[in-house]
C-alpha cells in the first residue's frame, strides 16, 4: 500500500483564502475613505504584493462587488440569527451612510449587476419583512420591492449633499424616519374613526 502524501494544493488553497480575505478587508477599508483608490493602495493596506490582487481580482469592479458580496453574505448571517428586521433594516441604511465611498464606486458598475445586489439584498431582507409584518410591527402594505425604493431614496438623500458625513446626527435621523414610516400605525388620528 502506498503511503498518501499530503496534497501541496491544500496550504495553498488556505493562503488563497487568507489573501483574498485580506484583500477584502483592505478594500473595505480603502473605499470607505476614497473611491478612487486603486489596487496597488489596496495591496499595500492588505500587506501583499500587487500581483497577488490582481490575481484574485483583475480591476476595482470585480473587487467592489467582492467588497458588496462580503456585506451580502454579513447580512445573510444577521438574518440567520433571526435579528429583528428594524435592527437589520438600520444596519444597512447606516451601513450605506458610512460608506459613501464605497456605495459612489458600486454605482459605477454595470446596471445589471447594480440590479442584481440591490434583488439579493431584498431576498434576504424578505423573510423578515413578512415576520415583522406578521407580527404587527411593520404596515402591512409595504411589500419588499418597497425596499429597493428605500434604498434609492436614501441614497438620493444622502448624494444631495444636505446630509453631511460628519456629524452623523443627520443621516441617523434619516434612518429613524425611515424606519418610523415603516412602523405599524397603532392609532388613529383625532377625528378619524
Amino acid at each position: 500500500m502506498r503511503a498518501v502524501r499530503p496534497s501541496a494544493a491544500a496550504p495553498r488553497r488556505v493562503d488563497a483564502r487568507r489573501n483574498r480575505d485580506a484583500i477584502l478587508r483592505a478594500a473595505d477599508e480603502a473605499f470607505s475613505e476614497d473611491a478612487d483608490v486603486g489596487l496597488d493602495e489596496v495591496a499595500r493596506r492588505a500587506g501583499l504584493g500587487r500581483a497577488t490582487v490582481y490575481r484574485h481580482f483583475p480591476d476595482r469592479g470585480a473587487l467592489a462587488l467582492a467588497v458588496a458580496a462580503h456585506h451580502l453574505a454579513v447580512l445573510k448571517d444577521q438574518v440567520r440569527s433571526r435579528e429583528p428586521f428594524r435592527e437589520l433594516l438600520r444596519s444597512m441604511l447606516a451601513m450605506q451612510a458610512r460608506r459613501r465611498p464605497l456605495v459612489r464606486l458600486f454605482r459605477e458598475l454595470p446596471e445589471r449587476s447594480q440590479r442584481q445586489h440591490a434583488n439579493a439584498v431584498v431576498s434576504l431582507l424578505r423573510p423578515a419583512l413578512e415576520e415583522a409584518q406578521r407580527e404587527g410591527s411593520v404596515r402591512a402594505d409595504i411589500e419588499p420591492a418597497d425596499l429597493a425604493l428605500l434604498f434609492e431614496m436614501h441614497e438620493a438623500a444622502l448624494g444631495s449633499g444636505l446630509v453631511t458625513r460628519e456629524p452623523a446626527e443627520p443621516a441617523e435621523r434619516l434612518v429613524r424616519v425611515f424606519l418610523d414610516g415603516l412602523a405599524e400605525q397603532r392609532h388613529h388620528t383625532a377625528g378619524k374613526g
